[in-house]
């Protein structure tokens, strides 16, 4: 079991990368795939902004794919 402070982005390549995805998105944890590298950098960095300002705030921010 993991237990994650912050949200994980991982670029996922491959054969079996669908099912790669359904195990990340059934598993619960805030792991986000993405298929391409700028994509998954841009999506870092909007994540980090959003986890400093919670932060910040004092405010505990889960989050997870819609």
């Amino acid at each position: 079991e993991l237990d994650l402070k912050i949200p994980l982005v991982v670029r996922l390549q491959g054969t079996n990368v669908d099912e790669g995805k359904k195990l990340i998105n059934e598993s619960g944890i805030s792991i986000f795939p993405c298929d391409d590298l700028d994509k998954a950098a841009e999506l870092v960095v909007k994540l980090s902004d959003i986890t400093s300002l919670a932060q910040k705030v004092g405010v505990h921010a889960k989050l997870s794919l819609a």
